[in-house]
């Protein structure tokens, strides 16, 4: 049994048996006892001599504890005077204690209108663990994890000798990487000090959110579009114009009539997100052109640039851009990692200053030994082959994933064309909820991600994203199973 000590006087325990040493438990003990209302501002303590006595404890562990109440403020006395609590300790503090848990409190509530997440987007499908068939994951037991341990091994017993790390644009080389890479497999043309180095995408909207527009200003958005996105701009309180997209993109005619002269443009050419469309090249230029007359900054999110299937990546917007109007946004969440957490904007050379300007307020750059090691991953030809390798893998595993849909759940979900990326959208029934599919899938253990989360406006057919990319075979069947046994409920017939 443990032997425990208690100062009557003072209601004080401590116990001898503990690991904490007897100073800091009494230290703690009559902390508490200040905090918590039983020792008021003013009262007089004990003798450390007679506190010592009660507690059977030595007066130098007694020494100790009140030496230190006293340098943090809660004890105050002069030698050869009685110690007493600090009248700066709060009179309320025992009022304050006996508040309900888990009450917000005002200073915790007191925060700017800009920083509120605005309720109309909704991300909650995007914060839980990751089960067969959320989408956009890519698969790490395919990642050449041995080779990148010798990369960090390599950069980490040289990382305080690189001067490359100071740069606030981000590491020179990754940036050089990223120039050539860029050039190979977009056709796009750029100088090492136009590349923004960024931790992710979600860094490189916010930073285009805040430093390309003021509040108010205009922004076209594709509709469906990507959730985050519409997060970052209506969080720095832009308006966001919903544009209606086809088979051939952003429909510019549509997007004229509901505002003609947007400041910013935010689209997802080569993989619309989330629909898998890819822009036509008349679109192209037209949106180009809407982007000259208007004075407008076209943003190109370029997500799953190197996941096509059966031909060559598409170019990038930015390559046909003869104006200087595209900003580029690339990441290596997807080819790479999600923990990487690493990503660039390419930038037109009027904005490289201001985005400088706006980074170094924000943070310096990305880990630098990160950068290292991307950058060498990149430039000795190892990211282009890991992408080989998992393209190969990831249209397996889209083939079955089709299949299985058209075996279990055919008549219930109908799969788009579209033979790009990590996920596909399955259309529902006219009339059938997305998300009450994708609840009660989730009970089932198959995650969806209901296709009206990308939305702005109400689709009139609904759909559900399902992913494949780092699942096995065998998970995707059952998966599909599991779903199709929540669609043939009378709940969801039609």
């Amino acid at each position: 049994m443990a032997k425990k000590a208690a100062a009557t006087m003072l209601d004080l325990h401590i116990n001898f048996s503990g690991a904490e040493p007897l100073h800091r438990q009494l230290y703690t003990v009559v902390k508490h006892a200040i905090l918590g209302g039983r020792l008021r501002p003013g009262a007089r303590l004990p003798s450390t001599r007679l506190l010592a006595k009660d507690l059977r404890v030595s007066r130098t562990t007694v020494l100790s504890a009140f030496d230190q109440l006293t340098a943090e403020g809660y004890l105050e006395g002069k030698m050869g005077s009685a110690t007493r609590v600090s009248a700066y300790v709060p009179g309320d503090l025992a009022q304050q204690a006996r508040r309900t848990p888990g009450r917000t409190s005002r200073a915790n509530a007191t925060v700017s209108q800009r920083s509120r997440l605005p309720q109309t987007v909704d991300l909650s499908y995007f914060r839980t663990s990751p089960r067969p068939l959320r989408p956009g994951q890519p698969d790490l037991s395919l990642f050449p994890l041995d080779l990148w341990s010798r990369l960090a091994a390599k950069h980490w017993r040289r990382a305080n000798r690189d001067p490359e790390h100071s740069d606030s644009l981000g590491y020179r080389p990754l940036r050089q990487a990223i120039c050539d890479y860029v050039l190979r497999l977009r056709s796009v043309r750029c100088d090492p000090d136009q590349v923004l180095i960024v931790c992710g995408a979600q860094q490189a909207l916010y930073l285009c959110a805040h430093t390309l527009l003021d509040p108010g200003e205009p922004v076209w958005m594709e509709d469906p579009g990507y959730p985050r996105a519409r997060a970052a701009f209506l969080g720095a309180q832009l308006s966001v114009i919903p544009v209606p997209v086809d088979a051939e993109g952003l429909v510019v005619s549509a997007g004229r009539k509901l505002e003609p002269s947007p400041k910013l443009i935010f689209v997802t050419p080569s993989f619309q997100c989330p629909l898998g469309s890819m822009m036509s090249l008349a679109r192209r230029f037209e949106l180009l052109e809407l982007a000259r007359s208007s004075d407008a900054w076209i943003l190109e999110d370029d997500y799953f640039c190197e996941y096509r299937y059966g031909g060559d990546p598409v170019a990038s917007l930015r390559s046909i851009d003869q104006d200087d109007r595209v900003i580029y946004i690339g990441n290596f969440s997807k080819s790479v990692a999600p923990s990487l957490r690493i990503g660039y904007l390419i930038l037109p050379p009027a904005l490289v200053d201001s985005f400088q300007r706006a980074r170094a307020m924000m943070s310096r750059q990305p880990p630098g030994v990160e950068q290292a090691i991307l950058a060498e991953f990149i430039r000795e030809g190892h990211l282009e082959r890991f992408v080989r390798t998992t393209l190969r893998t990831y249209h397996e595993r889209r083939e079955v994933l089709v299949d299985a849909i058209e075996t279990h759940a055919a008549g219930m979900l109908e799969t788009s064309p579209d033979g790009t990326g990590m996920y596909l959208v399955a259309w529902l029934n006219p009339g059938v909820s997305d998300h009450s599919v994708a609840r009660a899938a989730a009970i089932r253990g198959a995650d969806a991600i209901p296709l009206s989360t990308f939305c702005a406006r109400p689709l009139r057919r609904k759909g559900l994203v399902l992913g494949y990319s780092s699942y096995e075979v065998g998970r995707i069947r059952l998966a599909v199973r599991q779903l199709a046994a929540v669609l043939s409920t009378p709940r969801f017939r039609v």
